[in-house]
């Protein structure tokens, strides 16, 4: 083999030899970058998995705050409502107890409220008021009760009121103090939960 062949020989193994390890630097170069690049896009992935999970969660805690609210604003619509339907209903039975004052069966009241609160006081001293309301019931009852009645000075829808001064008790069958009792003890049920 002469020079110029040898020459060309070692020239070409140099060429492959050169472009092999070119070749070799590229494909690791190439395998590097392929890793950072899937690195790169784990991390990212995670970033946006972690801002989905940040934004869902407080997109889930404004939701729960804009139920807490209209919650609350439901909640004090039906307990205004509640309110105004509990005044109108006893509105309804003030007027219904004005109405069982023109009947008989409220002189029989008058007349039980009466037995009971002389035979509560045992012989003690009492003073029996009557609403000034019902003065024209006052002889019939003093005479059938054998009592002694007094019409008192403020008015309480009807009913009576008796006072034991010895025991410091007050007997209240007012029209006033029940409804305000029950008033004051009612509850309106309703709703989805009544249902």
């Amino acid at each position: 083999m002469t020079t110029e062949e040898k020459l060309a020989n070692f020239y070409q193994h140099s060429i492959e030899s050169a472009n092999a390890e070119a070749w070799r630097t590229i494909n690791e170069h190439q395998a590097a970058l392929d890793q950072l690049f899937e690195e790169h896009k784990e991390i990212k992935r995670q970033q946006a998995q972690d801002e989905i999970g940040a934004e869902t969660e407080k997109l889930k805690r404004e939701a729960n705050k804009a139920l807490s609210a209209e919650q609350l604003s439901i909640k004090r619509t039906v307990s205004a409502k509640n309110l105004e339907l509990k005044n109108r209903l006893f509105a309804e039975v003030r007027e219904k107890m004005i109405q069982f004052k023109q009947t008989e069966a409220y002189k029989d009241y008058l007349k039980t409220k009466i037995q009971e609160a002389v035979s509560f006081a045992s012989g003690d001293t009492m003073r029996l008021y009557l609403d000034p309301s019902d003065e024209a019931y006052q002889k019939e009852l003093e005479e059938v009760c054998s009592v002694s009645l007094l019409l008192s000075k403020m008015p309480f829808t009807g009913g009576i009121r008796a006072v034991i001064p010895e025991k410091n008790i007050l007997i209240d069958n007012s029209f006033d103090s029940l409804i305000r009792e029950e008033q004051d003890a009612f509850i309106f049920d309703g709703g989805m939960t009544h249902e």
